[in-house]
């Protein structure tokens, strides 16, 4: 799935080490990432869930809901991360719809291949 061009220059891109936690469960949320570089694994119980590549994104969850985070998320490779904070967050979702629509559908997708482990099939 492409990212909105708004994260095509991005400023404030972080560069993260292999192995760098970005957030453990627990955490205060305040921040989503956008992968620009890298993998980034997301792990529940110490068992990885998922992992992020380039152009995808993690973290919106405790954005929409406004709650402390519900994974680890830990660098799998050297990264470069965006990070959008819940004022840029909201400003998206009000101004740019496509942005709106890109993370339902990144958690759509999520949902769906967290439905298909969950029945054995993935």
């Amino acid at each position: 799935m492409k990212l909105p061009a708004i994260f095509s220059n991005p400023a404030n891109v972080r560069t993260i080490l292999q192995g760098t936690a970005i957030f453990n469960i627990g955490d205060e949320s305040g921040e989503m990432y956008v992968v620009q570089s890298g993998e980034v694994d997301i792990l529940l119980n110490g068992v990885v869930i998922e992992t992020v590549g380039p152009d995808g994104f993690f973290g919106e969850i405790s954005l929409i809901e406004d709650s402390a985070r519900s994974a680890d998320a830990i660098a799998r490779t050297d990264c470069k991360l965006l990070p959008v904070n819940r004022h840029h967050f909201l400003f998206l979702v009000n101004e740019v719809p496509q942005f709106a629509l890109h993370v339902m559908k990144g958690m759509a997708d999520r949902l769906r291949r967290a439905d298909k482990r969950a029945a054995g099939q993935g």
